[in-house]
């Protein structure tokens, strides 16, 4: 091919793959109106429901959010403006051009947005006379649409304003973004402003910290409960007793290069008063006067209250044998991902005043027995009742053996000690059926054996944990809300007779436990280590329970003591 041919091919694959993009469009939208089906019949719904993004989200691996959002897109451009779907039909209109149109013309009516549509349309084919970038889409639609009913931008901004809420999500280098969406602009502008007043103060005092960092700290620590009850003045002392020394930065704030921060307005010196007069000769001495009271000394401000994080939906799951120091595996912080080894260590420390719970794992990887620990590592903080954060220990049975039995020793594992005593005591009174009634049983009081408690709603804490701790998120296809802010779902449920036990239990978010209950959805539990999902439309799923310790990648060193894990069967494969 020449230059030239080479072109013209990449336009003409453009034109099919707008084209199979409409045909994939149209499947999303029959599968979104497609209710349950009877023997006889097909049974098409005349919009979407409630669980229509579900058969979306499941059978695209997609995320909850982005099946609504998918579903929606779809059968607006099917449905609702078929102008669209027979320009991609035709190969003149992409998907991104599409995406652009529907977000500006999807809060217009029919007839505003249909005339929108009209006037753009023509400016969407890479073949047309005068094509449009989408930038140059999106600023038409929006211009047209203010031209056409000037009344549009306030209903959008009142209607963006109702679905105002505050998220976050997992940056690619491991770090997260928190974003405020759809609020007030006039008190996100006070927001901010103040936290560049407390930046720009701690800096004019001077504090060596790039004011992005500081303005940083300073909303967080407002968010997260840190600076509760706090004055501005107190922000500032507890800032200036966070400055790092000159041996711990040497950083340069080049975003402060532009900046200045003016010292505070001094006050004018009062004028010297002229010397008095000496008084003649011949005057009578006047009596001295008596000394003047000292002035009563300022009252000492009150101190600050104690500047800590309660460290609110704060859960870390690690390896015992990375916070030793013994691998550098990845750990899970709930809600955001996999984290380094380095950083988990140092959260473990921080996590020291919150609960922490552990898992004693067999050879598959699953736990064989759980609870909680109340022993910490040498000199680190002891448990604290209003810190909310917790850390999930996991540490297979071999592992814990060597420990105990001293096959494995550091300065890091001797400040453990006290940790893995703790563990390996509980773990033998679950495994080996030791007496219950001794008093010195870590794990507590014996629980008395109530027949009724597996008939109870709602299971008892212990067993509530011990739930969260086997199954860390939420078990529905492609879930990944973490356990502790999800429900507690009888597979069988109770209103049917199911029992509120182990076998019996999983976490469920909120959507999904109400897509089992009441959306026509069956959860089926295969074992310990998978459930099978049947949807209204009988398609079929089955979710894996992933082990809390998963099998060793090619290639990883096995720590001491430890035991490589076989690997999984395949899901058609018995297990060995």
């Amino acid at each position: 091919m020449t230059g030239a041919e080479s072109v013209a091919v990449l336009r003409a694959t453009q034109r099919q793959l707008n084209a199979a993009h409409a045909v994939w469009l149209g499947m999303v939208a029959e599968v979104g109106s497609r209710g349950l089906d009877s023997q006889d019949e097909v049974v098409r719904l005349a919009a979407p429901d409630r669980w229509s993004a579900d058969e979306v989200r499941t059978a695209l691996r997609i995320s909850a959010y982005t099946g609504n959002e998918l579903l929606d897109f779809a059968w607006a451009v099917v449905r609702r403006f078929p102008k669209l779907h027979a320009a991609m039909a035709a190969g003149e209109l992409s998907i991104e051009r599409a995406r652009v149109i529907h977000f500006w013309v999807r809060d217009m009516t029919d007839e505003h947005a249909n005339t929108v549509i009209d006037e753009v349309l023509g400016h969407c084919s890479i073949d047309a006379d005068r094509p449009w970038t989408s930038e140059q889409i999106g600023a038409r639609c929006r211009k047209l649409g203010i031209q056409l009913d000037p009344d549009w931008a306030q209903r959008r901004f009142a209607e963006a304003h109702r679905e105002r809420r505050v998220i976050c999500w997992r940056n690619e280098d491991g770090t997260a973004t928190l974003a405020a969406q759809n609020q007030d602009p006039a008190r996100v502008a006070a927001a901010i402003a103040r936290v560049r007043k407390l930046a720009d103060d701690a800096k004019r005092a001077g504090d060596p910290r790039p004011v992005d960092h500081l303005r940083s700290e300073i909303a967080l620590n407002l968010l997260d409960g840190t600076y509760a009850d706090f004055t501005d003045e107190q922000i500032l002392a507890h800032l200036a007793t966070t400055r790092p020394t000159d041996d711990e930065t040497d950083e340069v704030d080049e975003t402060d290069a532009g900046e200045e921060f003016p010292p505070e307005p001094e006050q004018e010196p009062e004028p010297e008063a002229e010397p008095e007069a000496e008084p003649e000769a011949e005057a009578e001495a006047e009596p001295e006067a008596a000394p003047e009271p000292e002035p009563a000394p300022k009252p000492q401000p009150e101190p600050a209250p104690m500047a800590r994080s309660p460290h609110h939906g704060v859960q870390l799951t690690a390896k015992v044998s990375t916070l030793l120091g013994i691998d550098r595996d990845p750990a899970e912080l709930a809600g955001q991902g996999p984290i380094h080894a380095e950083y988990a260590r140092d959260l473990a420390q921080q996590l020291s005043a919150g609960q922490w719970r552990f898992a004693v794992t067999g050879p598959d990887g699953y736990a064989v027995s759980s609870g909680l620990v109340n022993a910490r590592p040498i000199d680190w903080p002891k448990r604290r009742a209003d810190d909310h954060g917790i850390v999930d220990l996991l540490i297979p049975a071999t592992l814990l053996q060597a420990l105990l039995d001293q096959t494995v020793t550091s300065p890091q594992i001797a400040l453990w000690h006290p940790v893995l005593v703790e563990i390996g005591r509980q773990h033998l009174l679950a495994t080996a059926g030791t007496d219950r009634d001794d008093p010195d049983n870590p794990a507590g009081p014996p629980t008395p054996e109530d027949p009724n408690d597996a008939r109870r709603r709602f299971p008892r804490q212990g067993l509530r944990r011990d739930t969260q701790l086997r199954m860390t998120t939420c078990q529905a296809p492609g879930c990944r809300l973490p356990a502790a802010r999800s429900e507690i779902d009888h597979t069988i449920d109770h209103a049917r007779g199911g029992l509120t036990l182990a076998g019996n239990l999983g976490p469920l978010c909120e959507h999904d436990h109400d897509l089992k209950t009441k959306g026509g959805w069956q959860l089926i539990r295969l074992g310990h280590d998978r459930v099978r999902w049947i949807t209204r439309l009988g398609a079929v799923y089955d979710v894996e329970i992933p082990p809390l310790i998963e099998p060793d990648p090619p290639g990883r060193p096995r720590a001491p003591g430890e035991d490589r894990q076989p690997p999984r069967p395949a899901p058609d494969e018995p297990a060995a």
